[in-house]
């Protein structure tokens, strides 16, 4: 079953017009209630289905290009079990684990291979709504929660565990500050960038991204805004500092 709302009320802050927010679990965890305030506070499209099964079955051509993909705890199996095709819903978005036990926080953390199916973020649901609806609008910027009881058990890296990021070696001979400007674009923001760099138009990499003319302008709106560059040109050269392989790569991964 697939229940999704939509209209057109939007906050202060904009999003892209194809975004949308994908739950996977049951009516119990996501109320049509929940699915209501997320489209009310967001103005984004929200919808949710039982099963991924039920969500590919359903999901055609007018699915949004954008998604953030939540699942819920109870699909942790299944979550576990095939994971590349979670990992490619949610390519053009970011993907989510929503855990009310942080044993099942745990256990998808130790078991989920993210140097072959990317990053995921963590979704509490048994914290009070302000903080859950501040860290679903992480989501939206595809920026991901890890909460502090995962990230203490990260390991250090020997090389840098003491070194504060800004003191640590540069890639060659590119700026560490503009490679920490450049760490701070989401992968769309990337895509973007990377497609202006090869001197394409807003309507060649809507077409090439899948997404409207409107959003990669949005898109590039952001990118000036974060790396702090006035014009497309300036992005370029920005791009061509700190990834000169990628920006002469023609492909979009």
């Amino acid at each position: 079953m697939n229940i999704s709302l939509q209209d057109d009320t939007r906050g202060q802050i904009e999003y892209p017009e194809e975004l949308s927010i994908l739950f996977i679990g049951k009516e119990l965890f996501y109320s049509n209630q929940t699915l209501r305030s997320v489209q009310s506070e967001f103005g984004v499209s929200a919808s949710r289905y039982e099963s991924l099964d039920a969500l590919l079955s359903e999901a055609g051509s007018t699915t949004p290009a954008e998604r953030i993909v939540v699942v819920d705890q109870m699909m942790i199996e299944d979550l576990l079990t095939r994971p590349a095709d979670y990992a490619k819903l949610a390519d053009t978005g970011c993907l989510a684990f929503a855990y009310r036990k942080q044993s099942s926080a745990r256990t998808l953390f130790e078991h989920w291979d993210r140097a072959r199916f990317g990053n995921i973020g963590y979704l509490p649901m048994n914290v009070a709504p302000d903080v859950w609806r501040a860290i679903l609008r992480l989501l939206m910027h595809e920026e991901l929660h890890l909460p502090c009881f995962l990230a203490d058990s990260l390991p250090a890296t020997p090389d840098t565990q003491d070194t504060p990021i800004q003191k640590q070696p540069a890639t060659r001979t590119r700026s560490p500050e503009k490679l920490l400007l450049y760490a701070k674009l989401t992968r769309r923001e990337k895509q973007v960038l990377r497609l202006v760099a090869q001197g394409k138009s807003n309507k060649a990499i809507a077409a090439k991204l899948g997404i409207t003319e409107h959003t990669v302008k949005l898109h590039m709106h952001n990118v000036s805004g974060k790396i702090n560059v006035s014009n497309r040109t300036a992005a370029a050269h920005f791009y061509f500092e700190v990834a000169p392989n990628e920006a002469r790569n023609t492909s979009v991964g």
